[in-house]
């Protein structure tokens, strides 16, 4: 992936870039260098678009994000806008992206690299349509009429088997050859007509009989791009990607994770109570509120009462979790968890600095785990994946805040439990903590 540098970011960047847990705003108007991915179906506007570290790419606009870093294939694009008109802006006649993208080299992520990702189907383009690795990994329909035509055909087969994570595509032999049949025919008709690849996938999307967006909706999705309010709507992403069976472990997974990005949100805030330091505050009222919403943004699409572990058939209650207190948890583990390190952090400003260092640590070690019981249930991977990255953030704001107060070791004053390196926990410079 080629590094490159971009000038006079414009609004769509707003709407990704919020404070993190560093302090003040960024500025949209100064160079940004990175690494960039193309995201497109069309152009794919206000995407959350992270790598395999949750590591955050901003948007730089016309389906086009950026990463600070290399990022860690596979990097995966889920919710947004496709933008069929090209002009730039979500408006009324494009519509929501429902299917995951994802890229496992290369400086794109569209529907051909996404089924891609499984070796017999690159194989299987390569064979039947004459594709190599760089073509599937960097091409995008609006380089390429091949490629067009080929993640044309591909979308209208999402649509038809109602299939919303195309990187799982299976085919036995019998689908596999009727669909390469289709793209063919679509490749021919592309390669033979002078109509823009644009104009092509509006035909198409009419002739599916898609939903497109009102004049009403397109409207407030541009207010908040232009306002920075939410990085595309987290909720409405997660409301998106496909709704999994989950069982009972990952159930569980959801209901400890909401307990303990609310603990981080309350001991923060607490803590700050007593000594006040803007690091704890900054930390609790931006990106640990944002944490908790996000998990119960999974709560909710699955429905779950995470107040009763016994009895997941209970449904979701907004009015029980906002009857639970500030220092009041559902998880029995949670709440001793709680108390322990109030009552460490109350002792000193440096006590509660170094909670943050606990906290954090704790939140990454249980991310860990639960990122692999969610094996199978791509929105809470991909959910608690972004979360350990800003747990990573956190970490090294804390280790700031401790050397800037006169602790020389930071977060490693507590002992090797604690004391991590940019290996084990590395930074995301994408100018927003999460």
């Amino acid at each position: 992936m080629k590094k490159k540098s971009y000038v006079g970011i414009g609004a769509a960047l707003g709407a990704l870039l919020l404070v993190g847990c560093g302090g003040g705003s960024s500025d949209t108007t100064s160079e940004l260098t990175g690494y960039d991915l193309t995201v497109e179906r069309g152009p794919v506007l206000h995407a959350f678009v992270i790598d395999n570290r949750g590591k955050q790419a901003v948007e730089i606009g016309n389906g086009h994000y950026l990463f600070a870093e290399n990022p860690e294939y596979p990097v995966s694009a889920f919710g947004g806008f496709i933008d069929l008109n090209r002009d730039g802006t979500v408006s009324a006649g494009d519509i929501n992206n429902s299917l995951m993208l994802k890229a496992s080299a290369g400086n794109a992520a569209t529907l051909v690299n996404t089924i891609a990702l499984r070796e017999e189907i690159r194989s299987w383009l390569k064979e039947s349509f004459g594709l190599d690795d760089e073509t599937i990994d960097s091409a995008t329909p609006s380089t390429d009429r091949s490629i067009a035509a080929i993640s044309d055909e591909l979308f209208a087969y999402c649509i038809e088997q109602q299939i919303s994570d195309p990187s799982a595509l299976t085919l036995d032999d019998q689908e596999r050859e009727a669909l390469r049949v289709r793209i063919q025919s679509r490749i021919d008709s592309y390669l033979g007509t002078t109509e823009s690849t644009a104009d092509l996938e509006i035909e198409l999307v009419e002739g599916l009989d898609l939903p497109l967006l009102t004049e009403e909706e397109s409207a407030s999705v541009n207010v908040v791009a232009q306002t920075g309010y939410g990085h595309t709507d987290l909720k409405t992403i997660i409301n998106q990607l496909p709704v999994f069976d989950l069982n009972d472990e990952q159930k569980y997974a959801l209901a400890y994770m909401w307990n303990e990005e609310k603990l981080a949100k309350d001991i923060y805030l607490a803590l700050n109570d007593l000594n006040p330091h803007q690091t704890l505050y900054n930390i609790a009222t931006r990106s640990e509120t944002e944490h908790e919403a996000a998990v119960e943004a999974l709560v909710q699409k699955y429905d779950i009462n995470i107040t009763n572990l016994e009895n997941y058939e209970i449904n979701y209650s907004e009015e029980e979790l906002r009857a639970l207190a500030a220092g009041e948890y559902a998880v029995p583990e949670v709440q001793e968890l709680y108390n322990l390190l109030y009552e460490k952090g109350t002792q000193s400003l440096q006590d509660a600095l170094e909670v943050g260092c606990m906290v954090e640590v704790t939140d990454v070690t249980d991310l860990d785990k639960y990122i692999e019981t969610a094996d199978g249930a791509e929105d809470l991977v991909q959910i608690f994946t972004y979360l350990r990255s800003g747990s990573y953030n956190h970490y090294w704001a804390f280790d700031s805040a401790l050397k800037s107060l006169g602790v020389t070791d930071g977060c490693c004053s507590l002992g090797e439990t604690y004391c991590k390196t940019e290996v084990e926990f590395p930074m995301n410079n994408n100018g927003r903590d999460h």
